[in-house]
């Protein structure tokens, strides 16, 4: 390793996640906004853009993912997918009709939507490697991009309103060249070894790879649909204060940094799996607590459960991903984020739906029900595991 490496050799790899991170948190947050209030469409367009884009992207990322595993330079595939996002920025901010955003959406966003699995592919790639602990290290990446996220919505929502949408496109712009220039240049490169290259799709992917992709995907549901329905619950029907969605929210992003390096560490002495069963648990116990709280302090003093929840969730589950299929670290990489994504993409819907036909209250009693199915995959996860070594 270089000398200019010796003061952390983590730290490229945890700065190239703290921008990748905040180029996502200047843009992701803003596009429903940005659709309404800038181009002026139905709400229906919210949803025909995002759908369209999350499709395509999963495509895309999976495929950019199978690259990195058959030998391509994974920095230069992260380079391409920050560069699409740059090219979709600069379309945003000249594009006044639906067809333009939508345009720039699939053919370069859906591009872009591969950065964080191609960021996760080249810090995945150094640490097989290295002679350190991986669920540390993942754990510190995931923080990274969690603390991008408590400082970037607030400053791109600011930008908005004091400059419009073009101030926060454009920091976003300059974080793409920084990551870029970055990731080429200070980031060592990263190439799959050979023995990833003779390793093939079939023969890798077990029943346990694709009980923990189920259980991330269910964590993220979960989770998204709580969010997309607890302002509205707080503030229409619990007539609590306007401000009060946005302090838990900042709350639970402060509690959950120190919480996903916590799981790293609990890693070393209990499994994996087992991390993983309990953060659902807390989650169980969370969204009963916000579906009979009636006050702000109750809310707040919740967050705590949530945090809990999310931290060991977030910490723990692409290392236990990465376990089951250890040559496959684009795919893995790939597959992490994808299931996330359509987490969200579900919990966003799902939100909507039980909104329409009952209440916003009513949205958490669907989060309990996703974290019990979440607890339960993770249970036949143990014992399917535990035949295996038999």
């Amino acid at each position: 390793m270089s000398s200019r490496y010796a003061f952390s050799p983590q730290l490229p790899f945890l700065l190239l996640s703290l921008l990748t991170g905040l180029t996502s948190s200047f843009v992701t947050p803003l596009m429903s906004y940005f659709l309404i209030d800038e181009i002026n469409v139905e709400p229906i367009y919210i949803s025909i853009y995002m759908v369209s884009v999350t499709l395509s992207g999963l495509v895309i990322s999976q495929y950019l993912g199978h690259l990195a595993d058959k030998g391509f330079n994974a920095n230069r595939l992260y380079g391409l997918t920050m560069i699409c996002v740059g090219i979709a920025m600069v379309a945003f901010i000249f594009s006044n009709q639906f067809w333009h955003v939508f345009l720039a959406g699939v053919l370069f966003m859906s591009v872009g939507a591969g950065a964080v699995s191609q960021m996760l592919t080249v810090s995945g790639l150094w640490a097989k490697n290295q002679d350190i602990d991986l669920a540390a290290f993942n754990s510190k990446v995931r923080a990274a991009i969690s603390l991008a996220w408590v400082v970037g919505p607030p400053l791109a929502f600011t930008l908005v309103a004091n400059f419009g949408f073009a101030a926060s496109f454009s920091v976003a712009i300059a974080c793409v060249l920084v990551a870029t220039l970055f990731v080429v240049k200070v980031v060592p490169p990263q190439k799959a070894n050979q023995q990833s290259l003779n390793t093939t799709l079939k023969g890798s992917l077990s029943l346990p790879f694709w009980l923990v992709g189920l259980a991330i995907l269910a964590g993220m549901a979960g989770n998204v649909m709580y969010l997309s329905s607890m302002p509205l619950y707080v503030m229409n029907e619990l007539g609590l204060a306007e401000n009060l969605p946005g302090l838990m929210m900042g709350v639970v992003a402060a509690l959950e940094i120190p919480t996903m390096l916590l799981a790293a560490k609990l890693a070393r002495r209990f499994p994996p799996a087992g991390i993983m069963a309990v953060a659902f648990i807390f989650g169980c116990c969370f969204y009963i607590g916000v579906y009979f709280s009636q006050s702000s302090w109750e809310l707040l003093t919740l967050q705590i459960l949530n945090a809990l929840f999310y931290g060991l969730y977030a910490g723990i589950g692409l290392t236990l991903l990465q376990q089951q299929a250890p040559d496959l670290t684009g795919f893995t990489s790939a597959f992490y984020s994808n299931a996330t994504r359509v987490g969200m993409m579900l919990g966003t819907i799902g939100a909507g739906t039980v909104a329409q036909f009952f209440s916003f209250r009513d949205a958490t009693i669907g989060s309990l029900c996703i974290a019990i199915f979440g607890l339960n995959v993770m249970l036949v996860f143990m014992f399917v595991k535990k035949r295996a070594r038999r």
